[in-house]
């Protein structure tokens, strides 16, 4: 009854592909940079993590980027052409590039999410049963769920198989007024849970997920990359954009995932939502601690945003790129731009300054979105 992650690709600021991520990700590097009026899509001088690999004018962005992540992911786990297989795809914004594009030039667009998972049809696989989410910030990690659930779903059936999960989104300048508009983007760098901390810098980007069936990757003899021990979906629901201020859904989320995964002691780590806001630090900081009690002094906690920026409808899935990058290197990543924690979180284990170091046996991802979704992911170590 397991299921094993068998393939990742990633496009991110720090570069294409996995190797780049997991350099940045083991050496503490930031893709995040400040873009000028050559950046069309952005406003003069924003502090983002654009990808520089893909032409900023080749419209829509997230197809590239996505096209990039999935041959990654299907050539890692070793298929040279792409299976008929369920796909999962999770998104914020879809192309919302190509809308803003359109609508400059007068012209009517006419497509959304469904376009793009067109798009992603042509280009990788013949006939697929497709699913597409768009929860915001939870989009590819709900997107994730559910291919986890149609695999359990199919051992229960006494059947195999094979899912992918993806999820992209590209940067605009609409996209970052918006958010600009909540006063939620940090005035310089992303700095999670920091007490000096200001707020969020957006991220692009796109990753892909392949999920196996033990016996069907035994069968193809494909190399697991880590095991997915527990989901779960937590929602609160009491604001439109801004986090339950106590994180019910978020530890709802949690609870289910570490059940689901029959944890009898805390994970090796957390992979936090950590965006560097004020409400969504404080929420997420005090469901991690309604679930793990006073573990959480001995449970290394990491954000990753400020490596790739946050990629909106894309982060849940390049987090779970970025803990299973962790759980091979038995390194976890320091929150850049960390000096000293809120008042508030004295007691939690951040790491620091630099990558800590351990024999990690399982990983928790979790994330949460605007409307009040609220995920969350146990993964655990494959022995190679």
């Amino acid at each position: 009854m397991r299921i094993f992650v068998t393939g990742i690709g990633a496009v991110t600021c720090v570069g294409e592909g996995v190797a780049a991520l997991d350099a940045a990700l083991q050496r503490g590097l930031s893709g995040i940079a400040e873009f000028g009026p050559d950046y069309p899509t952005l406003p003069a001088t924003a502090v983002a993590g654009m990808v520089r690999s893909v032409r900023h004018d080749a419209l829509p962005r997230a197809d590239a980027f996505l096209s990039v992540a999935i041959s990654e992911a299907l050539a890692m786990a070793g298929l040279e052409e792409a299976p008929e297989l369920p796909v999962f795809l999770g998104s914020a914004h879809g192309h919302l590039d190509l809308w803003q594009h359109e609508y400059r030039s007068g012209k009517s667009y006419s497509g959304g999410l469904w376009r793009m998972a067109q798009n992603l049809i042509g280009q990788h696989a013949g006939k697929v049963d497709l699913t597409v989410v768009s929860t915001a910030c939870t989009a590819s990690s709900v997107a994730f769920g559910l291919a986890f659930n149609c695999l359990q779903n199919k051992l229960l059936r006494g059947q195999g198989g094979m899912a992918l999960v993806c999820g992209a989104d590209a940067l605009t300048s609409f996209l970052h007024a918006g958010f600009a508009s909540l006063r939620s983007l940090a005035k310089d760098h992303c700095r999670p849970f920091d007490r000096n901390r200001s707020g969020l810098v957006l991220g692009e980007g796109a990753a892909a997920i392949l999920l196996e069936t033990e016996a069907h990757a035994a069968q193809r003899a494909a190399r697991p990359l880590a095991e997915v021990a527990g989901y779960g979906f937590g929602a609160d629901g009491v604001h439109l954009t801004a986090p339950d201020p106590i994180g019910a859904g978020a530890s709802t989320a949690m609870r289910r995932a570490c059940n689901a995964a029959q944890l009898t002691t805390p994970p090796g780590f957390i992979n936090a939502h950590g965006t560097g806001t004020r409400l969504n630090d404080r929420m997420e900081c005090l469901a991690i601690k309604r679930v793990l009690g006073s573990a959480v002094s001995n449970c290394p906690l990491t954000s990753t945003k400020p490596i790739t920026g946050h990629m909106c409808g894309a982060a849940g899935a390049i987090e779970l790129v970025n803990t299973i990058l962790n759980l091979q290197s038995g390194l976890v990543p320091p929150i850049l731009g960390f000096n000293a924690p809120d008042k508030e979180f004295t007691d939690f284990d951040f790491v620091r300054d630099q990558a800590r170091r351990g024999d990690f046996r399982t990983a928790l991802s979790i994330n949460s979105g605007f409307g009040g979704t609220n995920t969350a992911v146990v993964l655990r170590q494959v022995p190679q």
